[in-house]
């Protein structure tokens, strides 16, 4: 496996980790030679679960309440983010619908208004999604590699 090819597989596995982290990962590469990496570990699947082990995560003990607690605020959070994208675009169908067939007297500027905060609330949605789920994934794997026996 060409060594961009191993590197960009590594990153869609690790998507979950922080910019500094990711920073890490790089001088990681930096420091030590892909080729090597790779006759070391011969899939990025089994570098990413060294690297997880050793370089993010250390040994620190974690016990079930992590779990549940990782778990019950991936769920609450999930569905709070999910209103709010579901309401993102109902507010942002209502006003499209506003201006194809208006059924109460508003003014443009009110219905623009609730169009563009519509839209950015749909934005800001997503994004705090891929950080929530981010968040959550790394405490999970963190009671992977380190839960008590």
């Amino acid at each position: 496996m060409r060594k961009d090819v191993f590197e960009y597989k590594v990153n869609k596995e690790l998507w979950y980790l922080n910019r500094r982290e990711k920073n890490t990962l790089t001088q990681y590469f930096e420091k030590h030679r892909v080729e090597t990496i790779q006759q070391q570990f011969s899939t990025p699947r089994r570098f990413v679960n060294h690297y997880l082990q050793h370089e993010i995560f250390g040994t620190r003990i974690v016990s079930s309440g992590h779990l549940v607690t990782s778990l019950v605020g991936l769920l609450v959070s999930n569905i709070l983010l999910l209103g709010l994208l579901i309401t993102g675009l109902l507010l942002s169908l209502s006003a499209v619908n506003y201006f194809i067939q208006p059924q109460v007297t508003l003014s443009m500027g009110t219905v623009i208004a609730i169009l563009f905060g519509a839209i950015v609330l749909m934005i800001a949605t997503v994004y705090f999604m891929k950080r929530v789920n981010a968040f959550f994934t790394k405490r999970l794997l963190l009671y992977k590699f380190n839960k008590v026996n």
